[in-house]
């Protein structure tokens, strides 16, 4: 039960992502409830996963497991970094907090850990995605060469949404306002980001995937 409500926690996580990255698109009041809800999973997520927590500094400490620890580490710091500015920002769902100053530094930071904050959820849960590499390698006859063919054409339509929705210009702030297109169809704006994640999620798959395989050859 408590491995099937992880699951479940972790699509709903994944699902919400793109729809808080379209923010101007979905409303800001939306966007806060988003927002809060999504950092009301995150801590359930932590919670579920607490065993995490108890053994960080046990076991042996594998390639593998320190680049998904590193990992791990950065999106609890930017997950809170997104609820802290968010809040100092909320118009809507905190209207009577009262504002001590700062908002302007605040939105800056709110942008940047928006968009390294959807890169390293997407590269985190593609590392623990590494099974499905070891289903593909043995899959047999037509499935075997479609599926990488699949991935690839994926992949390059997300190089090119990458770039095209400029991310690398808001990842290293070059441009601190994020532009939208209010006459683009919603659903264009999602399938880009949906393309986007599945190219993150693959990247980390395939590097999760040679990290561990680092290991097996040192065992053996």
């Amino acid at each position: 039960m408590k491995n099937k409500l992880k699951r479940i926690l972790d699509i709903v996580m994944t699902l919400a992502l793109p729809c808080l990255m379209a923010y101007e698109l979905i409303g800001e009041a939306t966007h806060e409830i988003l927002g809060l809800c999504m950092v009301a999973l995150f801590i359930l997520h932590h919670a579920l996963n607490w065993n995490w927590h108890k053994r960080l500094f046990q076991g042996q400490c594998t390639a593998f497991r320190a680049v998904l620890t590193v990992l791990d580490i950065l999106m609890i710091l930017v997950f809170i970094n997104q609820a802290v500015t968010g809040i100092m920002m909320a118009k809507h769902v905190f209207p009577d907090l009262p504002h001590v100053g700062g908002r302007s530094f605040a939105r800056v930071l709110h942008l940047l850990g928006a968009y390294w904050g959807f890169a390293l959820c997407c590269f985190h849960a593609g590392m623990h995605m590494t099974g499905l590499l070891r289903k593909w390698k043995k899959q047999t006859g037509a499935a075997k060469i479609i599926l990488p063919v699949l991935a690839l054409g994926i992949s390059a339509y997300g190089v090119y949404a990458f770039i095209h929705r400029d991310l690398p210009t808001y990842m290293t702030l070059q441009e601190q306002f994020v532009f939208f297109d209010y006459d683009e169809p919603l659903a264009l704006f999602f399938l880009d980001y949906a393309a986007i994640m599945a190219l993150l999620i693959l990247l980390g798959c395939g590097l999760g995937y040679a990290l561990q395989n680092v290991k097996r050859r040192n065992r053996a």
